[in-house]
């Protein structure tokens, strides 16, 4: 029988680029001859925002386990029947699978179910340390631990990252694609701004109405992305003729690659995972918290467009065809299916 690889995946409130990478990974897989699975918490919840029809099985227990191993209290007669029934409920992870965990579950993801191997699949590697005390001395890490199979990364920011913290540690490298199916480019450009808000929202805010209180956006119209579909976000993305990029220490950052990928040219914050892409002949870069940098810069592009408009829609054009050819489905399909085939070998030993 085929080893069944399950991965740990929240049940977010919001659209979260990190949970379509975890469903594109087990699609990925399915569709190369892998047993693997999104492990959710909510019986019969799946994420339905992006159109990714994956097999999905359930435990509440196994997240019930997660939230209680982190309070690290003793639990009584009424927590240990609760849990006992929800592992009625809950899928039965076999001995001789693989569990894959995002990297938010912090430092005590090998007390979930001991004896199954793991494998990190961390898309943040500013989030690696998440609940980690600076008081204690974590001599062994789900990173560094035997049963740990690897570490997958999605950014060279991240690989070395990841392997300055642990470099005793097997860190694998892939790379993230853009599907070109929905996030392509588009010529009907308008004057339109469209930005994510969820994130640095304090930044979001200043930039927004300094550019306001200057007169800047006259003619302009600024579209917030937020709670939208996949394809509604695409849709946004290939009306807008810039992207707004409010990234913060980011493992990769997705949005602005799709919004390049759809033809807008990116202004703002690179969140070191960005880079790699934020070129400067395909977008402008400013520094990580420099709001005035921000808001000038915007201005500038604005001004050029006013001037001459082909300038940045080429910009835009160009910023599409490096982002489709770098990070296609095809690139990402190819890692993925060559560093898990590394990870079974590594699993038979």
């Amino acid at each position: 029988m085929k080893t069944k690889i399950y991965f740990v995946c929240p049940n977010n409130t919001f659209a979260s680029g990190g949970v379509k990478q975890i469903y594109r990974q087990v699609e990925i897989l399915n569709k190369n001859g892998f047993d693997a699975y999104i492990l959710h918490k909510k019986i019969g919840q799946k994420d339905s925002w992006f159109n990714i029809d994956v097999p999905i099985v359930y435990s509440p227990y196994l997240f019930k386990k997660l939230k209680y191993t982190y309070k690290n209290k003793k639990l009584n007669f009424f927590k240990k029947s609760a849990l006992f029934f929800l592992q009625q409920r809950s899928k039965k992870i076999e001995k001789d699978a693989i569990l894959v965990f995002p990297e938010i579950y912090g430092p005590k993801i090998q007390n979930i179910e001991p004896e199954v191997a793991k494998v990190i699949f961390n898309q943040n590697c500013y989030y690696t340390f998440n609940h980690f005390s600076i008081y204690e001395n974590y001599k062994v890490t789900p990173y560094n631990h035997p049963n740990t199979l690897a570490t997958i990364v999605a950014s060279e920011d991240a690989l070395t990252y990841m392997k300055l913290a642990f470099p005793e540690s097997d860190i694998l490298k892939m790379r993230l694609g853009v599907n070109h199916h929905v996030f392509n480019y588009s010529e009907n450009k308008e004057k339109q701004i469209c930005f994510m808000p969820r994130k640095l929202s304090d930044d979001v805010t200043q930039v927004i109405s300094i550019l306001k209180q200057r007169g800047a956006l006259n003619g302009w119209n600024l579209v917030p992305i937020d709670n939208k579909t996949e394809q509604e976000v695409a849709d946004i993305m290939k009306k807008s003729t810039f992207f707004l990029c409010f990234n913060h220490k980011e493992g990769f950052g997705l949005p602005p690659v799709e919004a390049m990928a759809c033809g807008c040219y990116v202004i703002g914050y690179r969140g070191q995972g960005g880079k790699e892409y934020f070129k400067s002949e395909i977008s402008s870069q400013v520094e990580d918290g420099n709001i005035t940098e921000f808001v000038t810069k915007i201005e500038d592009a604005i001004k050029v467009y006013e001037e001459n408009p082909n300038e940045i829609l080429q910009k835009g054009k160009n910023a599409s065809r490096f982002i489709l050819e770098n990070y296609s489905l095809q690139n990402e399909e190819q890692d993925t299916v060559a560093l898990w085939k590394k990870i079974m070998l590594s699993a038979k030993k």
